[in-house]
């Protein structure tokens, strides 16, 4: 059986580490990038079956515009996007709401941090399967 490749570009660690447990207990085969750089290196090397991104890396809006630029590449474009992302704070100068404004973001699901494992298998094979 061919294996799904799923790609995870997030700035934590721990999220990474974890994630990756979740998914490759149930055979799923997973790569990790912790910044945009190394995520498009890996996403044009390995070629996944699923994108998982944080939005807020080094920048408020890093995933936002990677996952717009991955659209925008004829060679990405088809590959599923799950945000899985903290809900910024409005105090924090941040002004869009993801429940109300989905359209501007470039990805096919959102997920909330901290994630539910159920729910994270539930939405990769919604995306995947």
């Amino acid at each position: 059986m061919n294996r799904k490749k799923i790609l995870i570009i997030d700035d934590d660690p721990s999220f990474l580490e974890i994630c990756s447990a979740i998914l490759e207990e149930y055979d799923y085969q997973v790569e990790t990038a912790s910044s945009s750089k190394e995520g498009l290196e890996k996403l044009v090397s390995a070629r996944p079956d699923l994108l998982l991104l944080d939005i807020m890396m080094a920048t408020m809006d890093e995933g936002l515009n990677f996952a717009t630029f991955m659209r925008q590449r004829e060679d990405l474009s088809k590959i599923p996007i799950m945000i899985v992302s903290a809900q910024p704070d409005a105090e924090k100068g941040y002004q869009r709401s993801v429940e109300k404004e989905m359209d501007w973001i470039s990805a096919d699901l959102f997920m909330e941090k901290p994630i539910n494992p159920q729910d994270l298998l539930h939405n990769v094979r919604l995306l995947i399967e």
